[in-house]
């Protein structure tokens, strides 16, 4: 438990890469794709709407800020201060599995008029 910090900023660094490097490469296919003479509406649309930033930002904020509480919760629980008690992993997971509900609960809101 004492390298879980260095493992979840290694991961959130990771995906926020993987996200960064996901929009910049659909925009260079964009920006090519006008350059080329392919300026069909409907095909810039459809790319457009192949990944939404906002909505994978929301995602992994819910998630990551329940993660952070789950660590929270961990480190005031003093049972899951044993090394090999699997409490803490299952308080993790539960606040992991909460953060998706929520995530699922506010898109679902939000695509809901």
């Amino acid at each position: 438990m004492q390298y879980l910090e260095s493992i979840l900023v290694s991961i959130s660094f990771f995906a926020a890469t993987v996200i960064l490097a996901v929009a910049i490469l659909n925009f260079i296919l964009k920006m090519r794709l006008i350059n080329s003479g392919q300026s069909d509406p409907e095909l810039l649309k459809l790319l457009g709407s192949s990944f939404d930033h906002k909505v994978a930002a929301l995602k992994w904020g819910v998630i990551l800020l329940f993660g952070g509480i789950g660590l929270v919760v961990i480190y005031c629980v003093p049972d899951a201060q044993i090394l090999e008690s699997p409490l803490p992993y299952g308080i993790e997971m539960i606040f992991v599995a909460m953060g998706f509900l929520a995530y699922y609960l506010l898109v679902r809101k939000k695509s809901n008029p």
